[in-house]
């Protein structure tokens, strides 16, 4: 049953959510502000603010990717044209040595968005089920569920009613008129009843006064909790957020159209940034143009689901969609070379500690071994290119020169001069002796 407190590996998390759900709106609660739309607002835009720190690591990984695009772009170079199988190998790993040198995690994104899934499916949890997480909220229905079921046959009365109504997600659990409310087994089927009356509106309401027209303690009941029940769960214009928008023209429909606006500004703000390999470049179109479903699929669902979820949706994206923005030009005005370099250092010493935990030797990742097992075994291979990577360990990029970008100075001459030992004199050194091989 829904108004049932969601078990499993995500019980203790629904029940922490739903603490943070029921304390904001207690907070609102005390200072006359009777309003679940707030209260999701608030909550939805506090999560979001809670599970940055797990979206901005893939960000800075994805920002420093592309700032050493040149890198990046020297080792495809440098095989291009080039399909034999060890030749695919030595690719693959020259890039991976380059992107562990800095700390890059292509899957970084992946497991953020699996560490948010079981936060999102807690959050569908706490709020599909207010009654269930917000005992404010559980108490308004708690008079009109107890005397539903303390009516004779009241069980089929109302199993009938979420037919003709075309209740959705209601499972009603049996009882009886002779059930002890305050046994287990009362507190159950009183709950259960409160599920359906969570899905109620005015509308519902008025319909329930005539099937239980019979018990006026039941009438009395709903007389003098309906009006709060409906202020908790109005939203603008009039929107009932325990109802779901559906395919009638409300205003209702303003919640899934924002969700599937705000989903697809999400999509459109996300950096787009090539980070110069071929293979990695195609992945991450792949990824994206998979991505563009979200928004079509938020519109589906949102509007077959209580509006309130959908309001949780909604605002998600519109908060994702500033973060993303104020995030991108932060990076956009940020030293890249200073962030780049802090990165070098930082997997550095993570690479030192890993070392010094395995007896000084580098603990190689599951992807490196199926790479050596793909190139037969040959390790040499790989530390000899792992040792040409090394060779521009500590370089610095501000004053490098792509063989693309490159320009020559006024008068005609190539031979500009840079710092030696500089990235930019290796670049063009390695440029000069490329042009001369091919002629």
């Amino acid at each position: 049953m829904i108004l049932t407190k969601s078990g499993g590996f995500l019980g203790p998390l629904s029940t922490l959510l739903g603490w943070i759900m029921e304390g904001i709106y207690n907070m609102f609660h005390s200072m006359g502000v009777v309003s679940i739309a707030l209260s999701i607002i608030l909550f939805t835009v506090l999560m979001r603010l809670l599970m940055f720190p797990l979206s901005i690591k893939s960000t800075r990984s994805q920002k420093i990717q592309a700032y050493l695009r040149p890198e990046f772009q020297k080792i495809t170079k440098k095989y291009k044209g080039k399909k034999d199988n060890q030749s695919v190998l030595a690719q693959q790993r020259e890039t991976s040595a380059l992107q562990k040198k800095y700390g890059i995690k292509m899957s970084s994104g992946c497991l953020t968005s699996l560490l948010q899934l079981p936060i999102f499916l807690s959050l569908y949890n706490v709020i599909q089920n207010i009654p269930a997480y917000v005992g404010t909220i559980k108490n308004l229905y708690e008079p009109i569920a107890n005397a539903i079921v303390k009516t004779e046959g009241a069980h089929d009365m109302l199993a009938q009613f979420i037919t003709d109504n075309k209740i959705p997600r209601v499972t009603l659990q049996a009882f009886s008129s002779d059930i002890n409310i305050a046994s287990d087994a009362g507190k159950s089927a009183v709950n259960s009843v409160i599920d359906v009356l969570a899905r109620c509106g005015n509308e519902l309401f008025e319909k329930l006064k005539v099937i239980f027209s019979g018990n006026s303690e039941v009438v009395s009941a709903i007389n003098t909790n309906q009006a709060d029940i409906i202020d908790s769960n109005q939203f603008i214009l009039g929107i009932n957020l325990s109802e779901a928008p559906g395919w009638a023209w409300t205003w209702a429909l303003i919640i899934p159209v924002s969700a599937f606006l705000f989903q697809f500004l999400s999509m459109k703000v996300m950096p787009q940034q090539s980070t110069g390999d071929p293979q990695q470049d195609q992945q991450m179109k792949s990824m994206r143009r998979f991505m563009m479903i979200m928004p079509v699929m938020s519109f589906f669902v949102t509007i077959t689901v209580p509006a309130g979820l959908g309001l949780y949706w909604a605002i998600s994206a519109l908060v994702s969609v500033v973060i993303t923005l104020l995030t991108n030009r932060y990076y956009d005005h940020a030293d890249m070379e200073a962030i780049t370099e802090k990165a070098r250092l930082k997997a550095e010493l993570k690479m030192e500690k890993k070392k010094a935990k395995n007896g000084g030797k580098e603990k190689k990742s599951f992807l490196d071994r199926m790479q050596e097992a793909a190139g037969g075994g040959s390790s040499s291979a790989s530390e000899e290119e792992s040792a040409g990577m090394r060779q521009y360990g500590g370089a610095r990029l501000k004053s490098y020169t792509s063989a693309t970008s490159y320009k020559e100075n006024s008068s005609g001459d190539r031979n500009v001069k840079y710092k030696p030992g500089s990235l930019a004199s290796k670049a063009n050194a390695l440029r000069d002796y490329n042009e001369k091989g091919d002629n």
